[in-house]
């Protein structure tokens, strides 16, 4: 199964575009063209919980709040979100996130 079949499932039960305008929900960080390993659902998007993902072998997180609500303009692990968007990427982990359009 590839990660893009269980995106796809979500956006399909909590569109994306049922989201406030001032969120960020959806598919934001990986390839939806992996083939899936595991999925881990959290409410938050944390260095601690990316350490799990990776200690239990999945490569999707599904959290509640997204990870990157703001733009992000650097990449240099300056702040706790920036670090954990870098753990990501380095893991070649994906992540989606279901906010205001699951609420």
């Amino acid at each position: 199964m590839l990660i893009k079949e269980i995106t796809n499932f979500l956006d399909d039960k909590v569109p994306p575009m049922l989201q406030e305008a001032y969120d960020n929900s959806g598919f934001l960080i990986g390839d939806k063209q992996q083939e899936l390993t595991g999925a881990l659902v959290c409410v938050d998007v944390t260095e601690q919980v990316v350490d799990e993902a990776i200690e239990k072998s999945c490569n999707l997180i599904v959290s509640h709040h997204p990870l990157i609500f703001k733009g992000l303009k650097r990449l240099t692990g300056q702040d706790d979100v920036a670090r954990t968007v870098q753990k990501i990427i380095r893991n070649d982990l994906s992540v989606y996130a279901a906010h205001t359009n699951l609420d």
